[in-house]
């Protein structure tokens, strides 16, 4: 029986590429290296910022490069995480409406764990999230599954009682790796044949359908 719903947050819970792109936008100018679309940059997360970083630049094994983009980018983007960024419409009323049924509602993502935190905190101040994790110190990644034991500790709970709901291959492929039920948000930033193909579960059209789903498996 599922008794927690552990969210991805970009392109799961909010599209955050407008400010990713910003920031990263201006990373790589401050660097003399040429910018990119906010469509382009879509195809660049979901396996942290770093990899998001190495695919931007010119070249990904130019590590000096690399790591001033890095630099750059995190000082950038939790001074303007929360300008351009919106939740998914439906994604506050389904959030709601899986508080109320009793399940217990926790962020996994590989975003820094502060920003995770104000991002959450602006788009959601309503919303009883038991837990919010991000990339801390010493702390896997995902789709490592070793990045689920903080959240599964903090929840008290079995990993046959979490599902995760992500929107790329990755986020699939670290919930079953992770004995978590996978569940996709086919609205986010890759297709419903990636996420199927990655072994989803549930492949919901939209977050009020992916609520009425977990309520009817």
């Amino acid at each position: 029986m599922l008794k927690a719903i552990v969210f991805d947050l970009d392109g799961t819970l909010l599209d955050t590429i407008p400010d990713i792109a910003g920031s990263l936008n201006r990373a790589l100018a401050a660097c003399g290296l040429p910018t990119h679309s906010a469509k382009e940059c879509e195809a660049f997360v979901g396996g942290g910022i770093r990899e998001a970083v190495c695919r931007a630049v010119p070249d990904r094994n130019d590590t000096d490069t690399v790591e001033r983009v890095l630099a750059r980018y995190l000082a950038d983007y939790p001074l303007h995480c929360a300008e351009q960024t919106n939740p998914y419409p439906g994604v506050h009323e389904m959030l709601a409406g899986l508080s109320e049924r009793g399940y217990a509602l926790s962020v996994l993502s590989n975003k820094t764990e502060a920003t995770a935190v104000k991002i959450i905190r602006t788009f959601f101040p309503d919303i009883p999230f038991r837990c919010v994790f991000g990339r801390a110190e010493g702390r896997p990644l995902k789709p490592d599954p070793a990045a689920v034991t903080p959240v599964l500790e903090a929840l008290g709970l079995s990993r046959s009682e979490v599902a995760y709901v992500g929107d790329s291959g990755t986020d699939m492929t670290f919930a079953l790796a992770a004995g978590l039920y996978p569940v996709a948000a086919p609205w986010g930033y890759r297709s419903r044949e990636e996420l199927e193909a990655c072994g989803a579960a549930i492949l919901p059209d939209s977050p009020l359908a992916l609520a009425a789903a977990l309520e009817n498996r």
